[in-house]
């Protein structure tokens, strides 16, 4: 505690006994707290028109508390930590690899990419929301859903093959223009 901040708690417990024989009651009543806050300001104006000498004994007993604060640190051992105390952290998000194979889709997204253009073209004023498609593709039969399941296994198996790959360390990503080219072919 700072040499000001002794004095102004002395001056605190000086107004408090005031203010106990005056009132007759605790200090914290709301006529108090109107005095409080006239209070700080006026025992600041106090600190500064105390002569060196007057501060000294301020001084010292805040150096004496600063002693004695440094000794409980220095003793100080805190108390043990019990299973589950400890905060929770975030995780950390992965840093992706940008070499590494684009996952797969699975067929309701092939069904969406496919619908959502086709209503684009149809339509370019509306929006699709998922939840339409959604219940476009509940109502869908099995013998529909083939189509798009079949291209979801297929890019499964490209994406464990690539996987392979970037495993030992010999995949590079294509670049988007030669996955045109090759889309074109």
């Amino acid at each position: 505690m700072s040499a000001y901040n002794i004095f102004v708690k002395e001056e605190t417990e000086a107004m408090k006994k005031s203010q106990n024989e005056a009132a007759g009651d605790s200090f914290e009543t709301n006529e108090a707290k109107i005095v409080r806050q006239a209070f700080i300001p006026a025992c600041a104006e106090k600190w500064k028109k105390l002569t060196e000498g007057e501060k000294q004994r301020f001084v010292e007993a805040a150096e004496k508390d600063k002693i004695r604060y440094n000794n409980e640190m220095a003793n100080y051992t805190p108390p043990p930590k019990y299973e589950g105390s400890e905060r929770k952290t975030r995780k950390q998000k992965k840093i992706k690899d940008p070499n590494q194979p684009k996952k797969w889709m699975s067929s309701f997204m092939f069904f969406c990419q496919e619908k959502r253009t086709a209503m684009r073209e149809e339509n370019p004023e509306m929006t699709l929301s998922a939840k339409m498609l959604g219940e476009m593709w509940a109502k869908m039969e099995e013998k529909e859903k083939e189509k798009f399941e079949k291209m979801a296994r297929e890019d499964r198996e490209r994406y464990e093959e690539e996987m392979k790959v970037f495993r030992k360390g010999d995949f590079v990503v294509p670049s988007t223009s030669q996955m045109a080219i090759e889309a074109e072919e």
